[in-house]
């Protein structure tokens, strides 16, 4: 029997040993950099095998001429060599039986006739051998199995999301913004070219991959329509996969031929094919690691009726039409519950209908109180909420600044007690107070416009469904 999908990329993503062969002493090169990554911003303690034809130790480690010299087996074999050289290193590589590489290399398909040559060559050896390969073309990995980081020059938070990549300097620079708001990462892959490894490959892996909760996807083209759905269907059905394609303009579509050497396809065909295998189409990159940390953290809701909660008018009105426009119901609290309600606002408070609007209540507590009746009910499947505001100051006494503790911490107990994915609105810096950490406890994620809070509230529901569908 052919080997299985995670035999073929263990290797890969579960390396004990490496060997970067072009590791190179000199920092105008990338074997520097990449044996920068895997020395000073991974924690990979398998061993690491520089190759290099002329120096003796390279970053502190015994050098080897080339793959066939190291005196142990190689895992992952990664390649940081002229194109021209790179054909020669993997016949290496299948002689040293090398289990998986990672070709970083530029200057194959994406650049012309010559170049796809050199590409149709490596893909031949790697069916012969059977070494599967990362790129060529690509930018490298993160991979949290090992803390193998052979890509950012900083260390990578462990997480719950893979991230898949045609562009490695789009993979880069989402990076540099999830890295910001705190998300973390199971894998990260640059894919490049997709010579012998392509998405479809990837989901087939990851779908089965315990430590991934969420797959994100950065598309340029898929090769094969029908396999992708197949592997994107057998994916969804086990965890939330989520992709943001372009190509959906002629220049969009031009622009990718000649970076990845990607073909685009007709985009409503795509995005009708997806939504049927329960892929979750993103409009835009960055939202899409807001979902899917969403994804990752919260309890998928049992229906789309969405309780909003605010300490003032506005985000309630903004918040409701934003909900209405993506499809979600926001029903109207019954009497009994509106009674409940009344009990923690002053006399001169709105009528709590649904939204809420709490600009009276009583307290922090009763702020709580109240956000805690919206998801009792059981027409109520998610919540959309402003966070409780006020810190820590010198002038609070303490019985407000225990109140303000209980009210964030009863928030931040919603999805775990009731099942119901809770969903805030905030500025940036409101994650880094006390208050917005307390509520981090129970991953309640938090967004920057009221819309965002819909949309992503939208993409649980969606996800639920289609999982509901199975």
């Amino acid at each position: 029997m052919p080997p299985s999908i995670k035999d073929q990329l263990d290797p890969i993503f579960r390396p004990r040993s490496i060997a970067v062969v072009g590791a190179s002493n000199r920092q105008d090169r990338w074997g520097y950099e990449t044996m920068t990554n895997v020395l000073n911003w991974s924690q990979f303690r398998g061993e690491v095998y520089p190759i290099n034809p002329k120096d003796e130790f390279v970053h502190g480690l015994k050098a080897y001429k080339s793959v066939i010299e190291v005196p142990g087996p190689i895992d992952l074999a990664v390649i940081v060599v002229n194109a021209s050289q790179v054909v020669d290193v993997f016949r290496q590589c299948a002689e040293k039986k090398v289990g998986g590489a990672v070709i970083i290399t530029a200057g194959f398909a994406e650049v012309g006739t010559e170049g796809a040559r050199l590409q149709d060559e490596l893909v031949q050896l790697s069916r012969e051998s059977g070494i599967r390969f990362v790129g060529p073309n690509c930018n490298g990995l993160w991979t949290s199995a090992v803390r193998l980081n052979l890509n950012f020059w900083n260390l990578v938070k462990p997480g719950a999301i893979a991230f898949i990549s045609q562009s490695g300097t789009m993979g880069d620079y989402m990076f540099e913004v999830s890295e910001v708001k705190g998300y973390g990462f199971s894998k990260i892959v640059s894919s490049g070219n997709q010579a012998s490894l392509e998405v479809c490959d990837y989901l087939e892996y990851l779908a089965d991959d315990e430590d991934t909760k969420v797959v994100a996807l950065y598309l340029e083209g898929v090769r094969d329509g029908r396999r992708f759905l197949k592997a994107a269907r057998a994916a969804a059905s086990r965890k939330p996969v989520l992709a943001y394609k372009v190509g959906r303009t002629e220049a969009g579509a031009r622009a990718a031929a000649t970076h990845t050497a990607s073909l685009t396809g007709k985009t409503q065909l795509f995005d009708a094919a997806c939504r049927q295998a329960g892929v979750q189409v993103c409009d835009d990159m960055l939202e899409m690691f807001d979902f899917a940390d969403t994804l990752a953290h919260q309890p998928l809701p049992a229906g789309n009726r969405i309780g909003i909660a605010s300490g003032g008018g506005g985000f309630c009105v903004v918040t409701a039409e934003a909900c209405a426009k993506v499809g979600l119901e926001v029903p109207v609290l019954d009497e009994r519950a509106q009674r409940e309600v009344l009990g923690h606002v002053r006399e001169f408070s709105p009528k709590p209908l649904n939204p809420l609007d709490l600009i009276a209540r009583k307290s922090h507590l009763d702020y709580g109180a109240a956000i805690e009746i919206l998801a009792k009910q059981d027409y109520i499947d998610g919540l959309i909420i402003m966070p409780p505001y006020g810190g820590f100051r010198h002038s609070s006494s303490l019985e407000a600044m225990q109140g303000l503790v209980e009210c964030c911490t009863t928030i931040a107990d919603i999805p775990r007690k009731y099942g119901k994915p809770v969903l805030a609105f905030s500025r940036p810096d409101f994650r880094k107070t006390a208050t917005g950490e307390i509520l981090s406890r129970g991953q309640i994620p938090f967004y920057e416009s009221p819309e965002t809070c819909a949309r992503a509230m939208k993409v649980l529901c969606s996800y639920a469904e289609y999982r509901r569908s199975r």
